[in-house]
């Protein structure tokens, strides 16, 4: 499994979301987001495949048209222009991970 490893500070969201950029120790661009109890991150829809690694916490992210219950150690893959979103239900940390093709 690759480790995360940030090359920026926290910023603070002003949707209540706080994330840094890294890189992933096989070289893909992640960025890791902190998320309170009731924060969701709004639809979006991505030119690139991702993978989500859910770190802390519990998520509910609805990709196209499904919906998945997350918790930590669990993952997502999202293809690439698939819109997507999720919902916080309890704090977490998770993962984005950018997919090189």
């Amino acid at each position: 499994m690759s480790v995360f490893k940030s090359q920026l500070p926290f910023e603070q969201l002003d949707n209540g979301l706080a994330r840094r950029q890294g890189l992933m120790s096989d070289g893909s661009t992640a960025w890791e987001v902190k998320f309170a109890a009731g924060t969701f991150d709004q639809l979006q829809k991505r030119p690139y495949p991702q993978h989500i690694r859910i770190l802390s916490g519990i998520f509910e992210f609805t990709v196209g048209s499904d919906v998945h219950t997350l918790m930590a150690q669990e993952t997502l893959a999202i293809p690439a222009a698939t819109v997507f979103g999720c919902f916080c239900l309890d704090d977490g940390v998770l993962l984005e991970i950018q997919q090189n093709v």
